[in-house]
């Protein structure tokens, strides 16, 4: 039997030598929790999974097992479908998909958060859809005001990013062919 496939993303995790997470550990977790077909990608907190959990239920055994809180937002393989047609830079990331990323929402962006956005001037390019953002970044999201933007104190939600690399990468771990 083939188990309903979900895209686990976590945030903040492994960068620049912090909130260290080693991904066999954080795979354990997943186990732990009788999900299966457990895989992650990268080590920047990408997880796939077959089975039914939660966020809270996800995010409290990480905790436990990690010894700090780590937000994790979650997309099930249909979601990710949608996500992977609706991307209004396709042209874009089919010359640089490192130019082009996706922001994930944890719940629908706030009045004050889209204020936010619209108030932003500059080359970058962003576009809202449901619970995404995407997000143009010519210069690359390093480099970019908006990503300063699009961080979970200015936007009022939780939000983790991706670019459009690993978006498909994890499309391809759940199954879903290049758009």
């Amino acid at each position: 039997m083939t188990l309903l496939k979900t895209i686990a993303l976590l945030r903040g995790v492994n960068v620049g030598g912090h909130r260290r997470m080693p991904m066999l550990r954080l795979k354990s977790v997943f186990e732990a929790l009788e999900l299966g077909e457990v895989q992650t990608y990268i080590q920047s907190g990408n997880v796939v999974f077959g089975g039914e959990t939660g966020s809270a239920e996800l995010e409290a055994a990480i905790e436990q097992a990690f010894g700090f809180p780590v937000p994790v937002i979650l997309r099930n393989a249909e979601q990710w479908r949608e996500v992977m047609i609706h991307n209004p830079y396709s042209v874009q990331a089919a010359v640089d998909g490192s130019k082009v990323h996706l922001a994930f929402l944890d719940a629908p962006l706030p009045a004050a958060g889209l204020d936010a956005l619209l108030a932003f001037r500059g080359a970058d390019e962003w576009h809202l859809s449901g619970p995404e953002l995407y997000l143009h970044t010519p210069e690359g999201l390093g480099r970019s005001r908006l990503s300063q933007i699009v961080h979970p104190t200015n936007l009022g939600v939780g939000v983790t990013t991706r670019n459009w690399r690993t978006v498909l990468k994890l499309g391809a771990l759940v199954g879903i062919e290049k758009q």
